[in-house]
């Protein structure tokens, strides 16, 4: 003879806002995850660029760079030089990736050095 009860347990209703909710909390956390390495892969190459960008600059100013463009794996870059009066130039290098991304420094020298 079975005693009539209590039973203990979970209804079908519980365990299926219990999937839904488990299932949104997954959800989100992949779309976080995906942001933070979309902005992970573009911080990365705007550092590249960056860096490209000091080296070729501080290389021609140095002298040691006698390109005014070039290109480095991915990255293309341009030197230009302009005069701007009383014996000073502006120097500035852009980089570009795929045509889309770019770069630019610029700083200013005496004219001659």
């Amino acid at each position: 003879m079975r005693k009539q009860g209590i039973e203990s347990g979970f209804t079908l209703l519980e365990v299926m806002v219990a999937v839904s909710i488990f299932g949104l909390t997954v959800i989100t956390l992949l779309g976080v995850f995906s942001n933070g390495l979309n902005l992970l892969r573009l911080t990365n190459n705007q550092t590249q660029a960056i860096i490209l960008a000091q080296s070729k600059l501080a290389e021609f100013n140095a002298g040691v760079e006698r390109n005014t463009a070039g290109e480095k794996g991915s990255l293309a870059w341009k030197i230009q030089t302009t005069a701007i009066g009383q014996g000073m130039e502006q120097i500035g290098v852009s980089i570009s990736r795929d045509k889309k991304e770019k770069i630019q420094l610029v700083t200013l020298k005496q004219a001659g050095q």
